[in-house]
């Protein structure tokens, strides 16, 4: 499974596209004075798609550390109660069943995982497969530690215990900045719908208030010009509301 590309359900894809259509006869309509001005806009569509599949995955990565952070702490448990190093793991995986649907990907790797350990393919070599797949330095950090350990005769059970630790702090890290950003984003997409609801409302209230601008190529050319400051200010919000650890 490749981490880094995302295969849209077609539930997210009518979702995506029902949306991004309100959006942008929205702003033919507000920027422009017709629907169909808002035509103009499908040159934006490839970037909001990639955006979208950016945050799908982003979101999917974060889950899948999650359950890989619950996995290690069972395998952790399950070397503790006396089981060799493959078949905790296997234990390890069979605990999460408990815990997530099948169709979670830790599930699936684990199956994978099983699969080719029957197949003798070192549980190391399947962990590294898995961080470089998934490109998330935890996964990646951990399994280096692990194949260096197991080589080298080390603590495993402390590794395992001190990883799912640093894990576990780092999650809860970021669930407390989410916490503490929420009221942010809630602001920031306020802020972002003033300007559409200011206009919205004039419209409504002042039929033919904007008709000058729509009508000439000064006035298009004004209009397009907010449209893409308005642009801009968006991209510049959604970047200050990234935070990376």
């Amino acid at each position: 499974m490749n981490y880094d590309k995302y295969k849209f359900k077609w539930q997210e894809i009518l979702s995506f596209l029902m949306t991004v259509t309100g959006l942008f006869l929205l702003i033919g309509k507000l920027f422009f004075g017709t629907f169909w001005a808002g035509g103009l806009c499908i040159v934006f569509l490839p970037f909001l798609w990639k955006k979208k599949m950016k945050q799908l995955l982003e979101k999917r990565k974060k889950q899948l550390v999650k359950e890989f952070k619950d996995l290690i702490l069972s395998f952790d448990a399950s070397l503790k109660a006396g089981y060799s190093i493959e078949n905790a793991f296997l234990e390890a995986c069979r605990d999460l069943t408990y815990l997530y649907d099948t169709s979670a990907d830790i599930l699936v790797e684990c199956q994978s995982m099983k699969r080719q350990m029957e197949n003798h393919i070192t549980l190391e070599a399947l962990l590294t497969d898995l961080g470089e797949r998934s490109r998330m330095a935890d996964i990646r950090d951990f399994a280096k530690v692990f194949a260096t350990a197991k080589k080298s005769g080390g603590d495993l059970n402390a590794i395992i215990a001190n990883t799912a630790d640093v894990i576990s702090q780092k999650i809860e890290l970021l669930a407390e900045i989410d916490v503490m950003l929420t009221g942010k984003k809630m602001e920031q997409r306020i802020m972002l719908l003033i300007p559409l609801f200011i206009m919205g409302y004039i419209s409504l209230t002042s039929p033919g208030y904007f008709t000058p601008l729509y009508r000439n190529p000064m006035g298009i050319l004004i209009m397009t010009g907010c449209l893409l400051l308005y642009a801009t200010a968006y991209l510049v919000s959604e970047k200050i509301m990234e935070i990376h650890i």
